[in-house]
């Protein structure tokens, strides 16, 4: 029944879309700072969808422990570990195990939490030399 009312439908999806585009755009914006700041990070402007493609460039660091992340898995596993950042890296759609690049959703994200996520993110990076 919901699904031949096109006016309900039509109004859910464009205040879905909004707000998928603004939990995009602000965790863009964030990575954007924290590159300005000089952490090697990046981000391409968002193409629509629910996912963001962002670069953590950090293989060669390390971490305050004194463990070097040599490998993008060691990257990956660092950054949930000390960011609580899930990320999927390039190489699971058949990237360069290399790549410094990664599939990062806004599908579950809540925007209140946004601003916690980029301090944790920041908060890491800065733990690296």
């Amino acid at each position: 029944v919901y699904l031949q009312q096109k006016n309900a439908i039509d109004v859910y999806l464009q205040q879905f879309k909004q707000e998928v585009a603004i939990r995009l755009t602000t965790i863009y914006n964030g990575l954007q700072q924290l590159k300005k700041q000089g952490f090697a990070v990046n981000a391409i402007a968002p193409q629509a969808a629910i996912y963001l493609t962002v670069q953590f460039n950090l293989c060669g660091k390390k971490t305050n422990t004194g463990n070097t992340l040599t490998t993008q898995a060691d990257v990956t596993a660092y950054l949930l570990n000390e960011a609580k950042l899930a990320v999927v890296p390039f190489y699971a759609f058949g990237a360069s195990n290399t790549s410094s690049w990664y599939r990062l959703s806004v599908g579950t994200c809540k925007k209140e939490e946004i601003e916690i996520m980029l301090a944790q993110l920041k908060a890491a990076l800065e733990k690296l030399q």
